[in-house]
């Protein structure tokens, strides 16, 4: 078996980890089930059962490739990771669009993101061997850009034409079946709330739910990560929420990854509500797995990706409009309607038991049992200088204020 460096960008220590985190520990378990050696390198220097772990760090980048078979990396880290770590496989894992949904912070942070992102992401397709994604439309996406930096050449095409050594579909998955509870509340969650999503209209929505329901209230989670996520939108729904002095809307903390499923069960439903965008339009919420994997009935507003999930197990109703009316009368529907509500649940158990994460992890998997270099990057691919981020001003601060 091989020795796998994981790479997550997320502190994994404090137990909360948000969608990347997650994505990192079940990588890890399935993984180390596989008989492979697993190393996680976090910020924190987080621990995964089973797992040996260690700090990112420039030199544990060093140290740990050379004592590696493959590495698995995510996101901005990965500009690091390839600057100073040997050479060694490496699996690029993209199934979270970043360069997309960061555009939502223009306006909030100017064109710095934007590049920081457009470089991260063309330094990994040019210098990974191997990709995941999360569903057909990022694969094609994905692909387009790699026509622009050469990784889909003509070599590889005539070997591959449909092109699975280089880029794979292993979207989130969920853990194992659980028994579901009876479930009688009102209460509507939300979850955690990221500036492409639309709160408000949210709390529009249930306050209308409420005219049939006076009961029902709605839960948004504050994000495990502020310092590196912005809360635009968090600040805007909880300033909404205290000017209409609406009591029925919740503000919580994230719960804890070991204990959300009882956290969940507290819930009837679920809600989301977003604007349509290319971020939409490529986007997996993975909120939506976890729901599903604890039976939450989902009313959402449209995102292809997810949407054909919720369509296939009858587990939840889309909403292709921004009406507030729409959204609340297929929630009171659902809440009313046991037979609804019920069947709802049952879709949801389909869907659990069709994507364990050992399965959608498939295609990571077979590679970790038999890591190679992709040589045609050699070939074809522009290389792009690796710079590492300069410190910003809040960076250097933050560094000041600990000191």
């Amino acid at each position: 078996m091989s020795r796998v460096l994981l790479v997550c960008p997320e502190p994994l220590g404090h137990g909360h980890p948000a969608g990347v985190g997650v994505r990192f520990v079940e990588i890890a378990r399935v993984l180390l089930n596989d008989g492979h050696d697993v190393l996680v390198l976090s910020p924190d220097a987080g621990k995964v059962d089973g797992c040996r772990a260690d700090h990112l760090s420039h030199e544990s980048f060093a140290a740990h490739s050379v004592a590696s078979d493959v590495a698995v990396v995510q996101g901005h880290v990965a500009n690091a990771f390839f600057l100073h770590a040997k050479p060694v496989p490496t699996v690029v894992d993209l199934y979270d669009p970043f360069i997309i949904e960061n555009m939502n912070y223009w306006a909030e942070r100017g064109a710095e993101v934007f590049q920081y992102d457009h470089l991260t992401l063309m330094g990994s397709l040019v210098r990974g061997d191997f990709f995941l994604c999360a569903s057909e439309a990022q694969r094609l996406f994905y692909l387009g850009l790699m026509v622009a930096t050469g990784r889909l050449n003509p070599m590889l095409f005539e070997r591959d034409p449909r092109l699975e050594s280089l880029i794979r579909l292993a979207p989130f998955g969920v853990q194992a079946p659980r028994p579901l509870k009876p479930q009688s509340s009102h209460d509507i969650l939300f979850g955690g709330v990221y500036d492409w999503y639309d709160p408000v209209r949210a709390i529009d929505v249930v306050a209308r739910v409420r005219e049939s329901i006076p009961d029902a209230t709605l839960t948004f989670t504050r994000h495990p990560n502020p310092d590196i996520t912005p809360q635009g939108k968090l600040a805007e729904a909880i300033g909404y929420a205290q000017k209409k002095r609406y009591d029925f809307v919740r503000f919580e903390p994230w719960a804890a990854y070991a204990e959300r499923a009882e956290y969940f069960e507290k819930f009837a439903l679920a809600l989301l509500t977003f604007p349509r965008s290319l971020e939409t339009d490529l986007s997996m919420r993975t909120r939506i797995y976890d729901y599903l994997w604890c039976g939450l009935p989902i009313v959402t507003s449209s995102a292809p990706g997810t949407d054909e999930l919720l369509v296939r197990y009858h587990a939840g109703t889309v909403i292709h409009d921004d009406a507030v009316e729409h959204h609340a009368d297929a929630i009171v529907s659902i809440l009313r309607e046991r037979a609804t509500f019920d069947a709802m649940r049952t879709g949801a158990q389909q869907f659990v038991r069709e994507h364990q994460w050992d399965r959608t992890l498939a295609p990571l998997r077979e590679f970790c049992r038999a890591p190679r270099f992709e040589k045609t990057k050699e070939l074809f691919a522009s290389q792009p200088a690796i710079t590492e981020r300069p410190p910003s001003i809040l960076d250097r601060l933050r560094r000041r204020l600990r000191a």
